[in-house]
């Protein structure tokens, strides 16, 4: 293993374009809805989606950052680091099968993780706050949306409505994410301490992570329910009123 410099650890993180510009789209369409420029489902669709992106994008990367102040010196060379989701390792796990089940099971769904090297993380309890950090990002995101919406003014309904439902998809996908099977961030909190044998299984399982969400999305149906019952009040706690999670839910609805 080559030693860690310093520089390695703590070097500067540059945001890719390709995630500004998704940031652009988010925060253009909020302001448009938000002043009556945008409205109707189209907008609001929009509008969540994106958002919901972003937070895919800052989950990993709250993942990224972590491992590599943690030893894990080789996530620069990874697109996590520089929040670029055309150069993660699995965009396909990680983004578009999160988004799409999300849309059409009506549920936040999380993506797959950010690949670390176990080898460089030393120690238990380093690598259960690498699998943490993801977790942490999305309370983060959480708390941002819970601002953004404390700031709108009773005439911004469509916007508080949206903001709203974007929290409750990020709450369904933090409650999923920590769920302890592999390929979620709930196995990677405890499994350092598992026997080698157990996650050596764990971790052929988590290569699948495509697999585990398609799980996720089929159990939609019989989750989503109790998934909802959770995650609503968590929303209220946070500030935002059920009438507007509802009203959010049901204007980016397609169908």
């Amino acid at each position: 293993m080559p030693p860690v410099t310093s520089q390695a650890r703590t070097g500067p993180v540059t945001p890719s374009a390709n995630f500004l510009l998704i940031a652009l789209i988010f925060a253009s369409i909020g302001f448009a809805i938000g002043v009556g420029a945008l409205e109707g489902t189209g907008a609001g669709f929009v509008f969540v989606v994106t958002g919901f992106v972003l937070g895919l994008c800052l989950h990993e990367f709250g993942h990224a950052f972590v491992a590599r102040r943690l030893g894990d010196t080789g996530m620069p060379t990874t697109g996590y680091l520089t929040i670029d989701p055309r150069h993660f390792t699995d965009p396909v796990a990680t983004l578009v099968l999160p988004v799409l089940y999300t849309i059409l099971g009506g549920i936040g769904l999380p993506g797959g993780s950010a690949p670390v090297d176990r080898d460089r993380v030393s120690g238990k309890a380093r690598q259960a706050i690498v699998a943490a950090a993801g977790p942490a990002m999305s309370v983060a995101i959480l708390a941002v949306l819970a601002g953004l919406y404390g700031l709108t003014g009773t005439g911004a309904k469509p916007l508080s409505a949206v903001l709203a439902v974007s929290a409750l998809f990020q709450c369904t996908a933090l409650i999923v994410n920590l769920v302890p099977i592999p390929g979620l961030d709930g196995y990677g909190m405890i499994s350092p301490w598992f026997p080698d044998a157990w996650r050596s299984v764990g971790d052929r399982i988590a290569r699948h992570a495509g697999l585990i969400l398609t799980a996720s999305f089929l159990l939609c149906e019989v989750v989503g329910r109790p998934l909802l019952r959770i995650s609503l009040p968590m929303t209220a706690l946070l500030g935002f009123a059920p009438d507007d999670v509802v009203a959010g839910y049901q204007l980016i609805r397609l169908w």
